[in-house]
């Protein structure tokens, strides 16, 4: 089953990653709405819409998690991050850099002696965008992703969906056309950030797809010297995914690809 979103507020819920984490959903509550629709999304394909979607307002994300924040500090829960994700790319909310604003307010608000951690889960598409990137230099945490080496593997394992459209955003672009930017806007970013890449081996619609093993992993290799990420989180598959022939890899493969980019200077960390 999809892990899809339901409410503005999910959890706190326990991270491999975050630890106790505090799930905001900038998309539609409705609809899965997104510029990717990764074969591995835990939330699953995007939602095939007409007209625009509804997504929550900066007012109703505050009143939000003003209350669940409250309400857990009642309960002596600070939780240790608040965590921008849910059904689609929180980039792409028209009131991104005024919904962190919020968030750190709420954050200091409830826990004024040690704030939880605002963390932002991004696929990058958006970070070309000044308005992005001051935002994104106010949260503790900033995770980017980067899941390929090469155009191809980009756009079978993210699929970025040219003619997404959303409120003054739109996808021109196809994947293999995108995908020289993206890289470009990583090389450029000037905050400190982690990035983030989910491997894993399998096959959908008869295409072979493996971003850990052979040329593709030389390929991510090569694009990682070029971009000279502060840190790098390799992880893999965790929960239930959209297409059904993908192969979680082995905590040890894991770590073995962790420690030959450590090998190459990176601050590279496994999760499991």
């Amino acid at each position: 089953m999809a892990f899809f979103h339901t409410h503005i507020i999910t959890g706190p819920i326990h991270s491999r990653r975050l630890g106790s984490s505090l799930g905001v959903n900038l998309s539609s509550t409705k609809e899965k709405v997104c510029n990717y629709n990764c074969v591995y999304c835990e939330c699953g394909w995007n939602t095939e819409w007409t007209g625009h979607p509804t997504l929550p307002t900066c007012a109703e994300v505050e009143g939000a998690l003003d209350t669940a924040l409250a309400q857990l500090r009642e309960l002596n829960k600070r939780p240790d991050s608040i965590t921008f994700s849910g059904n689609g790319e929180p980039t792409l909310h028209p009131d991104f850099p005024a919904v962190i604003a919020a968030t750190l307010r709420a954050a200091r608000k409830h826990f004024p002696d040690n704030p939880p951690i605002v963390t932002v889960i991004s696929n990058a598409t958006q970070i070309g965008r000044p308005e992005i990137v001051d935002a994104l230099a106010l949260c503790n945490k900033v995770l980017l992703k980067l899941d390929a080496g090469t155009p191809h593997a980009y756009a079978l394992i993210n699929r970025l969906q040219k003619g997404f459209q959303l409120d003054k955003i739109s996808v021109e672009q196809s994947a293999e056309e995108f995908y020289p930017q993206l890289v470009e806007n990583l090389a450029a970013y000037p905050h400190p950030y982690t990035l983030q890449t989910l491997l894993f081996r399998g096959e959908y619609e008869g295409e072979r797809i493996d971003n850990a093993a052979g040329s593709e992993w030389e390929a991510y290799k090569n694009q990682l010297k070029r971009i000279q990420p502060p840190a790098i989180m390799l992880y893999g598959l965790d929960r239930e995914t959209p297409a059904k022939q993908l192969i979680k890899l082995s905590a040890e493969e894991l770590e073995a690809r962790a420690e030959e980019l450590r090998a190459l200077g990176f601050n590279a960390t496994a999760f499991f």
